[in-house]
């Protein structure tokens, strides 16, 4: 008999779930385990299945976790779903592989047919689990960049404001970016505007360009949650090209001012093509993430 118990999601599990992911992923290098307050806005939403989260338990103890999400099923394709790797306390490593028979042993009774998840060397070990569990290379998901702060440029004379967000002034159209423009559902993003409005000290950099009372570029950036010295921006939007820059320079002069020793963000998608960009100012690759997958 197991010295392990496996349970579904319940909400009482999430502040050990933040402790235990940011125990397992200290090593990682830019990643930040999602902080508890958020997961319960996440798996409070409409339509969220306790049965794509799983927890390990010894002697009352949360020890592990892993967590999935169905993707919306496209014509034609079979089902799949994102399976993270366990995340468990060293200690405990053996629980990985029960945490892992039971998430596939659901999304099987789910119809999920193939499951694809992060891997790269600078997550930790989840090269070896990836070839311990069987997944195979599928395709690029994200290049890793990071910068000294004290190497980017300072900011340039422009005729382009930048300023801080303001959320009595800026949310309704920010909202409406996120659901027009970068196709976010209204709820959700009404949600995250709300909590990222409210929590000054987890996103003390939060920057918007407007034009004609609307807002055409917007950048944020936030410490990391094992290293308060490392910032990482979020994705950047902006109507223009010219915005671009502004946004960056203006980010990271707050950071100087703030004591922060070094930026990082991911590329991924469309922003592949602009690590020459990056560069430029200062950045340089890091590391890299590939989506492995595996038929279950």
């Amino acid at each position: 008999m197991s010295k392990y118990t496996i349970k579904s999601y319940q909400e009482e599990f999430l502040e050990a779930q933040e402790q235990v992911g940011n125990e397992a992923t200290k090593d990682w290098i830019g990643f930040g385990q999602t902080p508890a307050s958020r997961l319960k806005q996440i798996y409070s939403q409409e339509g969220f299945d306790p049965e794509t989260k799983y927890y390990a338990f010894k002697d009352d103890k949360l020890v592990g976790f892993i967590t999935s999400t169905i993707l919306p099923e496209k014509e034609g394709e079979v089902k799949r779903a994102n399976l993270e790797f366990p995340l468990v306390l060293k200690e405990h490593k053996e629980c990985s592989d029960l945490l892992f028979k039971q998430a596939v042993s659901s999304l099987k009774q789910k119809g999920v047919k193939v499951v694809q998840t992060r891997v790269g060397d600078i997550y930790r070990g989840t090269q070896e689990l990836a070839k311990k569990f069987g997944y195979n290379y599928s395709k690029d998901q994200y290049i890793f960049m990071e910068a000294k702060v004290n190497k980017i440029p300072a900011e340039e004379s422009s005729d382009i404001e930048v300023i801080d967000y303001d959320s009595a002034r800026d949310s309704k159209g920010l909202i409406q970016i996120f659901v027009e423009k970068l196709g976010a559902p209204e709820e959700q993003a009404k949600a995250t505007i709300e909590n990222i409005g409210k929590d000054k000290v987890g996103y003390p950099i939060h920057l918007v360009i407007r034009k004609d009372d609307h807002i055409v570029g917007r950048a944020l950036a936030y410490p990391n949650a094992t290293n308060p010295k490392q910032f990482r921006f979020g994705s950047f939007y902006y109507e223009d090209e010219k915005y671009f820059k502004p946004l960056v320079l203006s980010a990271a002069n707050r950071m100087k001012s703030s004591g922060v020793e070094s930026a990082i963000l991911f590329l991924v998608g469309p922003t592949l093509s602009l690590e020459e960009t990056y560069t430029t100012l200062g950045f340089s690759r890091a590391g890299k993430i590939d989506y492995f997958e595996k038929e279950i």
